[in-house]
């Protein structure tokens, strides 16, 4: 009775470590994606002062939460995403088409992290 008990509190412990990983990625994927598309806009508009103060709050942004990301996730499309991060301000002219495949590449790591049947299979 003893083993039965130890198992069901080690898959409540597990699924609250499931829930708690799935809503970290979640919201970090939209607080970087919010401050992706306010840089973009910032472009659009011809705004540079709010361009540089976006890609700042990114990189602190993912300054802040990259080490406890690499502890649950999947290294390579990190580091994809970690060198698009470092390697900001991007060359003049290139900067929408660089935020863009770093939002594509975020939305990506989302989706591969996220609770899906097509996941679990």
């Amino acid at each position: 009775m003893k083993r039965i008990w130890f198992a069901v509190i080690f898959l409540i412990i597990a699924g609250i470590m499931c829930y708690g990983e799935q809503a970290y990625i979640g919201c970090f994927y939209r607080d970087i994606s919010e401050k992706i598309s306010t840089a973009e806009a910032a472009l659009e508009n011809n705004d540079i002062k709010l361009y540089e103060s976006s890609t700042r709050d990114i990189e602190k942004l993912w300054n802040d939460k990259n080490d406890f990301l690499y502890a649950f996730g999947e290294h390579a499309k990190l580091d994809g995403i970690a060198v698009s991060i470092r390697s900001m301000p991007y060359a003049e002219g290139e900067e929408i088409k660089e935020l863009r495949s770093l939002k594509a590449q975020l939305y990506a790591y989302w989706e591969n992290e996220r609770i899906s049947l097509s996941n679990v299979l």
